[in-house]
C-alpha cells in the first residue's frame, strides 16, 4: 500500500506531507485549490517525466518521495529477481529530486532510471484520471482488461506467444535470407570464404592482443629503460661500500665503538652488490630483438586490423566467425538448407496458431463470466436496463497477444440495438463504466493501491450513493485514494483530506490537510451548500449523510 507521499517546492505546493491509511481515503477541496496538483506530485514520483517548470522556486529543488509497504511475498521476490533493491519486510521508498542542472532518481536510497520506476510503480499503484473513462474507446483497453480479469493464464499464455512470435519472425527472416540469384549466392559465398579464411589464419588467441601490446609498449621503450638501468648500476659502483667498509675495519682496531657501524657497511655492501647483480640481468633482459620487435610490431598490426571489422572484440569475433561458417553451409547446401528454412517456418507458425487458438478459447471461456459480473455493476450503478457482451473475433494478423480483436458492446436502454462501447456512452457514462470495470477486476486481480481522480464526473443524485457504496466495497480489498466533489461520495470517507489555496509571504500555496471528525462534517456541508454557508439544516445533512455512511460500513 501507498504509506506516505512528501512534496516540496512542487508547483503550488510549498511543503506538504500525507500519510495514507489502507482504507477509502478521500481528498475534496475547492475548485483550483490544487487537487490535480497533488496527484501530479504521484504522477512524478512515479516515473512521469519532468521539466523545471515544476519547480515552485527556481533556487529551491523540487523533491518527491513516495513511500510504500508490501506484504506479498511473491510480489516482494518478483521485485529482488528484477534487482529492485528491496528488504524482506517490503519496504520501498522512490525518491525524485529535480534540480536546475540535472533529475536524480532513486529506489531505497540506491540510483534507479525512470524505466525501473515505472516498471516498480505498475505493479503497485494504478491511477485513474477524470479523462481515462475516454480509454474505453479504444479496444486494445478492452483486450487488456478481459486479460487482466483472466489472470495468471493468460499472462502465461501470452508469453509463450509473444517468445513464439519472435521465433517465427527470426524464422522468416532466414528464409528471405535464401531469395538469392546464382550470381548473388556466389558472390556472398565468396565473400564469407574470404573471411573464414582471414580469420582461420590469422589463429587469434583470446587476450593476445592485449598481451603483445603490453610487451611490444615494453621493448619499444627498452632503449631508455637500458640508459636509466646503465646510470644506476654506474653510480651504485662508484659508491665503492666495499672499499669504505675495509676502512673502517682498520679504524675498529682503535676504536671497537665504531662495530656497529661497520657491521651496517656491511649490509650496506652486501645490498649493494645484489643490486648491482640484478641491474646486470635486467640490462641483458631488455636488450633489443630486433627480429623478435620486427614480428611483434606485425603481428600487433594484423590482429588490430581484424579485430577492428568485429567492434574491436575477440568474443563478436568469434561469434560471427561461426555464424559464418554456418552461413557458408547453407549457401553451399542451398536448396536442402533453404528447404529446411521454410519448413521451419511452417512449424513455428503451426505452434503459434496453436497457442493463438487456446488463448482465444481461455478469453472466450472468461468472457462469460465478466460480462455477467459487469452486468451485475452497471444495474448497481443505475444502468437498469443495460445489456453488456465482449465479442471475441478474430484478426487477419497474428501479433503479439495473439490474434484476437476484442470489443466491449453495450445497450443502455431498452429496445436500443447492441453497439460498439466507443459508438454509445457518453463521458460520464464510460466513468461509470470504467468503475464497474475496475470493481469486477478488484475482486481478486490488480494493484494493491487504486488511485481516482474525479471518476464522479457527470453524476450526482442516487447514482452517486450508488458510486459511494461501490467505492466504499473496493476499498474492503483495496487501498482506495480518491478526489471527489460530491457530498455522498466524501461521506463514505474513512480518512478525509482537505486541499486549499492560500497565501504565504505574498504567494499562492497550496496545503493539505488531514480531518478530524468535525473537520469532515463541515467539509461535506461546503460540498451539500450551493452557497458555501454552513447553516444549521446543511450541518444536519452533512451529518445525515455520514451516519447512513457509518451504517453501510458496518
Amino acid at each position: 500500500m501507498l504509506d506516505s507521499l512528501a512534496v516540496k517546492n512542487f508547483a503550488l505546493i510549498k511543503d506538504a506531507h500525507i500519510d495514507f491509511k489502507n482504507n477509502l481515503n478521500i481528498l475534496t477541496g475547492e475548485t483550483g485549490s490544487g487537487k490535480s496538483i497533488l496527484i501530479g506530485s504521484i504522477n512524478l514520483a512515479l516515473g512521469m517525466r519532468a521539466s523545471k517548470d515544476v519547480m515552485r522556486d527556481e533556487n529551491e529543488d523540487t523533491v518527491v518521495s513516495i513511500v510504500f509497504s508490501i506484504k506479498d511475498k511473491n510480489l516482494i521476490d518478483t521485485l529482488k529477481n528484477e534487482d529492485i533493491p528491496i528488504d524482506d519486510e517490503g519496504k520501498i521508498i522512490i525518491y525524485r529530486k529535480i534540480t536546475k542542472d540535472k533529475n536524480i532518481s532513486k529506489i531505497n536510497d540506491e540510483p534507479s532510471t525512470l524505466n525501473k520506476i515505472k516498471y516498480l510503480t505498475e505493479k503497485l499503484i494504478d491511477i485513474y484520471g477524470q479523462h481515462d473513462g475516454e480509454s474505453l474507446r479504444k479496444n486494445a483497453k478492452h483486450i487488456q482488461f478481459l486479460d487482466e480479469y483472466i489472470g495468471e493464464k493468460a499472462v502465461e499464455k501470452k508469453q509463450v506467444i509473444n517468445d513464439t512470435y519472435s521465433k517465427l519472425k527470426e524464422a522468416e527472416n532466414k528464409l528471405l535470407s535464401f531469395n538469392l540469384d546464382e550470381r548473388m549466392r556466389n558472390r556472398e559465398i565468396d565473400i564469407l570464404k574470404y573471411e573464414i579464411d582471414e580469420i582461420e589464419k590469422a589463429d587469434i588467441k583470446n587476450g593476445e592482443e592485449e598481451d603483445l601490446a603490453d610487451r611490444f609498449k615494453l621493448i619499444s621503450n627498452s632503449k631508455n629503460i637500458i640508459e636509466s638501468l646503465t646510470e644506476a648500476l654506474n653510480y651504485l659502483q662508484e659508491a665503492n661500500i666495499s672499499k669504505a667498509s675495509k676502512n673502517l675495519k682498520d679504524a675498529v682496531k682503535y676504536d671497537d665503538s665504531l662495530d656497529e657501524l661497520h657491521k651496517s657497511l656491511i649490509d650496506c655492501d652486501s645490498i649493494v652488490s645484489d643490486c648491482i647483480k640484478e641491474l646486470d640481468k635486467k640490462i641483458d633482459d631488455y636488450d633489443i630483438d630486433e627480429k623478435e620487435f620486427s614480428y611483434m610490431e606485425g603481428r600487433l598490426e594484423l590482429i588490430r586490423s581484424i579485430l577492428a571489422k568485429y567492434n574491436n572484440s575477440f568474443d563478436e569475433m568469434t561469434k560471427e566467425y561461426e555464424n559464418k561458417k554456418r552461413r557458408l553451409i547453407e549457401l553451399s547446401d542451398y536448396d536442402e538448407e533453404k528447404n529446411k528454412a521454410s519448413d521451419n517456418v511452417k512449424k513455428v507458425k503451426a505452434k503459434l496458431i496453436k497457442e493463438c487458438e487456446e488463448l482465444s478459447s481461455i478469453r472466450k471461456e472468461y468472457a462469460k463470466t465478466f460480462t455477467e459480473k459487469i452486468i451485475h455493476e452497471l444495474k448497481d450503478l443505475g444502468f437498469l436496463d443495460v445489456k453488456f457482451e465482449i465479442k471475441v473475433e478474430k484478426k487477419s494478423e497474428i501479433g503479439r497477444d495473439g490474434y484476437d480483436d476484442i470489443t466491449f458492446m453495450i445497450s443502455l436502454n431498452t429496445g436500443e440495438k447492441m453497439r460498439a462501447l466507443n459508438e454509445v456512452a457518453s463521458g460520464g457514462e464510460l466513468s461509470r463504466i470504467m468503475l464497474s470495470i475496475k470493481t469486477v477486476l478488484s475482486e481478486n486481480y490488480g494493484t494493491e493501491t487504486l488511485i481516482f481522480d474525479e471518476i464522479d464526473a457527470g453524476i450526482s443524485g442516487i447514482t452517486a450513493s450508488k458510486v459511494a457504496s461501490k467505492l466504499n466495497r473496493i476499498a474492503k480489498n483495496h487501498q482506495v485514494i480518491l478526489i471527489t466533489h460530491l457530498p455522498q461520495i466524501a461521506a463514505m470517507a474513512d480518512d478525509h483530506f482537505v486541499i486549499s489555496k492560500g497565501v504565504d509571504s505574498n504567494r499562492t500555496i497550496t496545503t493539505i490537510e488531514e480531518l478530524d471528525d468535525e473537520g469532515m462534517i463541515k467539509e461535506i456541508g461546503r460540498l451539500i451548500s450551493s452557497s458555501g454557508e454552513l447553516t444549521e439544516n446543511v450541518i444536519a445533512n452533512a451529518k445525515e449523510l455520514k451516519e447512513m455512511s457509518k451504517k453501510e460500513k458496518v
